[in-house]
């Protein structure tokens, strides 16, 4: 690492705020004119082998051990418990390494979603090679300073304009005061996305506003109306807005009440002319109960309805915990591979549409992460 340093000059390249760590390497290895392989050989270099397993060209991500943690910190004279803070997968140890056996490195698929940093916003870091990539997390998904939906692609910097579509930008203010006013909130917002998943695949593929949504976000990425039906855009106001009732506590006492006073029905008919009043369909009430009226016991429906299953949980709930209401069964989450919902929601040949959605950076980004049941892996979606 001395006679990396010696060559080249040391370089202040610091990290941005949730960056990959994959990402800020590669910024630093950019800045120091070397391979991204040589920078992390020449910085881990010492007495004990040096191990660094794929390439920068193969995952956009880069795990380290605690003996490569210590040196990358002592090549950018920055103290790891700095860089953990700013890089959220620069620790712990991925499952893949081992802390004793000298310096390793692997460069992995990441561990959540991650997206493209806006790119006015990150100008000073980034680039015509080397884009900023961070983890969105929550909500971090758009940049509303510069009206921008983040997509994910590590070679260039990405994002769709909002401009156009000013009811995602309001969505998304309401989802940051969801995320401040309740802990749960990423977990209620998955719940949501399950909900309104379930409508896009029962009849609402057609629904003029999000076919105008995804026609927007065609044109914005180059790609077709179709590759573009099952991206988290088209829907998002919509999820934002069933989340907000489901999270909302007054809403928990008026549909306890209403089951208690009027039964079931009651208070699912209810909850549903709430999300068609915020929706903007007022046919939503109507046409839902219509599909589920065949149904003779609630559980039967609940199995396949995420709306149901969470109102008997609701209902039955008591003084269980809260966090177990949004423990949902991962087959009713909505699906994680983007073909799958591709799948479900276009009639087109799935193949050329999820190419298409592929070279228009779709199919990475941000997704609402479910919480599952226990004996249940937990995924992104």
């Amino acid at each position: 690492m001395e006679d990396l340093v010696a060559v080249h000059a040391l370089v202040r390249v610091p990290p941005v705020s949730q960056e990959l760590t994959g990402s800020w390497v590669g910024r630093l290895a950019q800045a120091y004119g070397l391979p991204v392989q040589d920078l992390l050989r020449g910085a881990f270099s010492g007495p004990r082998p040096v191990k660094v397993t794929g390439a920068f060209q193969t995952a956009p991500e880069v795990f380290l051990n605690e003996p490569a943690r210590a040196a990358l910190g002592r090549l950018t004279r920055t103290p790891p418990a700095r860089l953990h803070e700013l890089l959220p997968s620069f620790a712990p140890t991925h499952e893949r390494l081992t802390d004793g056996i000298g310096p390793q490195a692997g460069w992995f698929s990441p561990r959540r979603a991650w997206v493209t940093a806006c790119l006015p916003c990150t100008r000073r870091s980034w680039s015509p090679r080397q884009p900023v990539l961070v983890y969105p997390g929550a909500a971090g998904h758009v940049c509303r300073r510069h009206r921008r939906w983040l997509l994910a692609d590590a070679r260039i910097s990405v994002s769709a304009p909002l401009q156009a579509l000013p009811e995602v930008l309001a969505a998304h203010r309401h989802h940051t005061s969801l995320l401040r006013a309740r802990p749960q909130a990423a977990e209620v917002v998955a719940l949501a996305s399950a909900v309104v998943w379930s409508w896009q695949v029962q009849g609402w593929k057609g629904d003029p506003i999000w076919r105008r949504r995804a026609v927007a976000l065609a044109s914005f990425t180059g790609c077709s109306a179709a590759s573009a039906a099952a991206h988290a855009l088209v829907p998002y106001p919509e999820t934002i807005a069933v989340a907000r009732v489901l999270g909302d506590r007054h809403w928990h006492q008026r549909l306890r009440t209403a089951a208690a006073g009027q039964g079931f029905r009651a208070a699912h008919g209810l909850l549903l002319e709430e999300f068609g009043r915020r929706t903007g369909r007022p046919w939503l009430s109507d046409w839902m109960i219509a599909r589920t009226r065949t149904c003779t016991r609630r559980g039967s429906a609940a199995e396949h309805d995420p709306l149901l299953w969470w109102l008997e949980r609701l209902l039955a709930s008591g003084d269980a915990p809260e966090e177990e209401l949004w423990r949902m069964p991962a087959s009713l989450a909505r699906p994680h591979q983007f073909g799958d919902r591709v799948a479900l929601s276009v009639g087109s040949p799935i193949r050329p549409v999820i190419d298409d959605a592929r070279a228009a950076f779709l199919t990475g980004g941000w997704e609402p992460t479910i919480v599952t049941g226990p004996g249940e892996a937990a995924s992104c979606r």
